[in-house]
């Protein structure tokens, strides 16, 4: 690269957390950070930073230029600018032991990322339906043509103790006849956020329920009668907590 020269620079932040770096690069030529959000929108008190099989994931950052060009190699310095968590070996995230929600930045020499936030959250130790763990889908025949019933939805509630953990990533899996639907294959039935579309992950709210609505279509002449499951997996944490729900499909009467 042209035009390389030595850059001394600090990073001080609103909270005084200061970071320095030193790093060979021209700061004419550096346009952009890209902050990589991690898989997990949170955090476990007292534990490290998890993607969602609860592998130790660390904090990713990339730099382009001007151009578009990514500028790779760069050492990134990530800084947190509270107490709730530490960051350890430059880019590992430890949470303490109080929850609440912690911004960090990615930085090199003279620019800064926007923050990311994550929650610190308490460490769940219970997924359960909300609400029928069994449910029933009557759906109504058409005369003709085909037609989606979006009735049921169907929600876990993840709790520590018997408090509601909010920011909990949660995926669901449909299964029919002992096989896993995929969630490409929408011709009978889907999983789909609230505006419709296919989604198989929510994260919890505040009151610590995250759900999907089952999609199910019926075609005129053909009646349906399935046993379903679907099986609700909390992740990011130290030990996924999963459960399985029922869901049977039958014609109104």
């Amino acid at each position: 690269m042209t035009g390389r020269r030595r850059l001394l620079a600090c990073l001080a932040l609103a909270a005084g957390t200061a970071s320095c770096i030193e790093l060979s690069v021209d700061p004419e030529t550096l346009s952009s950070i890209e902050f990589i959000p991690p898989t997990s929108p949170s955090i476990v008190v007292g534990d490290v930073l998890r993607d969602t099989l609860g592998v130790p994931e660390r904090l990713r950052a990339r730099a382009f230029a001007a151009d578009g060009d990514e500028l790779p190699d760069l050492p990134f310095t990530f800084v947190a600018t509270d107490t709730l968590v530490q960051l350890r070996n430059g880019n590992e995230l430890l949470a303490r032991d109080v929850p609440g929600t912690a911004r960090i930045y990615a930085a090199v020499p003279g620019l800064q990322s926007a923050p990311r936030s994550l929650q610190v959250i308490r460490r769940p130790d219970s997924i359960a339906a909300n609400g029928q763990a069994v449910d029933t889908v009557r759906y109504t025949l058409p005369t003709t043509g085909s037609r989606i019933d979006s009735s049921t939805t169907v929600g876990v509630v993840v709790r520590a103790g018997s408090a509601p953990v909010n920011a909990v990533r949660v995926k669901f899996e449909l299964w029919r006849n002992g096989a896993v639907v995929a969630p490409t294959d929408t011709a009978i039935y889907a999983l789909a956020g609230p505006a419709g579309r296919v989604s198989v992950v929510d994260t919890t709210d505040a009151s610590g329920i995250a759900s999907r609505t089952l999609r199910v279509r019926v075609t005129a002449g053909t009646a349906l009668r399935d046993s379903l499951e679907v099986r609700a997996t909390a992740t990011g944490l130290p030990s996924p907590l999963a459960r399985t729900l029922t869901i049977l499909v039958r014609p109104a009467q």
